[in-house]
């Protein structure tokens, strides 16, 4: 075969295999998985998040997330101007022994919550929905209001005396009484406990700081209250302060477990009953007297 002949014949070797090749897929290399081919209507495209929007579907209740004891101060601080500082209703409508919360479901009262009422002007609190809360603070807040429930109403206001002008105690005066909540109540099981302080600083910072301040340093204001501000901790009231560390922590107790209205034709903030609601635990209480009592000797 001469030269010719033979280079022509490795051409058309050639020419045939690179067809071959283009009208074949290449073959699988052993050991891979095949990559699924997507259906026209799986193809992933923008299409559909550009023209439907955010979804429509209710946030569900964050379960596990739930803590009334945190959704006291957040109730407080962003519901009490109109449902009232204990539920009791002003220009929103009345979630104290409210047949609305009792029947509807937690899902029902988060939704509502969540994404407002624009009809009754309750604005939508969810920060998906451009509120200021997340679903758990909103969670927190929806067993806060299981608190509210069953509960005895309110007494009818009556107008407060004003208050004797203070003189000056003598030396030799007898220690005045020891200040007590409005709410009356017995100390609570958390008075038989071992307080840990360590442990109630973070307690406190949770559940307390967003009244009283951090550490306890400041309170923070309380319109329409006689004080002008929630009290601080740090120092704490005399009236409450006692060298004998049982009655030191007998007078804190009384407050957590029972809650108290300040004076005040219709203060913002009250103190919550975390004892009797069973908000926190008597070991968290206990903690928690142990810091605040440990905030008076640093």
């Amino acid at each position: 075969m001469s030269t010719k002949s033979w280079n022509m014949m490795v051409l058309a070797l050639s020419v045939a295999m690179f067809l071959a090749a283009c009208g074949s897929p290449n073959p699988q290399p052993p050991g891979l998985t095949p990559i699924p081919t997507l259906s026209p209507a799986g193809q992933p495209t923008l299409v559909a998040a550009l023209q439907g929007g955010s979804s429509s579907a209710p946030v569900p209740v964050v379960a596990g997330q739930a803590n009334a004891a945190l959704g006291a101060p957040i109730y407080l601080e962003h519901c009490s101007s109109c449902h009232g500082n204990q539920g009791q209703g002003m220009s929103a409508p009345p979630l104290r022994n409210s047949q609305y919360v009792q029947t509807a479901g937690d899902q029902a009262v988060f939704t509502t919550i969540a994404a407002g009422r624009p009809k009754a002007n309750m604005p939508a609190w969810l920060q998906a929905n451009g509120g200021l809360l997340t679903d758990a603070q909103i969670s927190s807040v929806v067993a806060y209001l299981h608190t509210l429930q069953n509960v005895a109403p309110l007494p009818t206001s009556t107008p407060i005396p004003p208050e004797p002008t203070q003189t000056p105690l003598p030396p030799n005066a007898p220690t005045p009484e020891p200040a007590r909540p409005s709410i009356a109540g017995k100390p609570g099981p958390a008075l038989n406990l071992v307080g840990d302080a360590t442990r109630g600083m973070g307690l406190f910072g949770q559940y307390c700081a967003i009244c009283h301040g951090p550490e306890g340093i400041t309170g923070f204001p309380n319109p329409d209250s006689d004080d002008g501000n929630v009290p601080p901790l740090n120092p704490i009231d005399p009236a409450i302060a006692n060298p004998d560390p049982q009655v030191f922590a007998t007078n804190i107790d009384l407050f957590i477990e029972h809650g108290s209205v300040p004076s005040g034709p219709s203060p913002w903030f009250i103190m919550p009953s975390f004892g009797d609601s069973k908000m926190l635990t008597d070991q968290q209480i206990a903690d928690l007297i142990a810091y605040i009592v440990s905030l008076s000797h640093q």
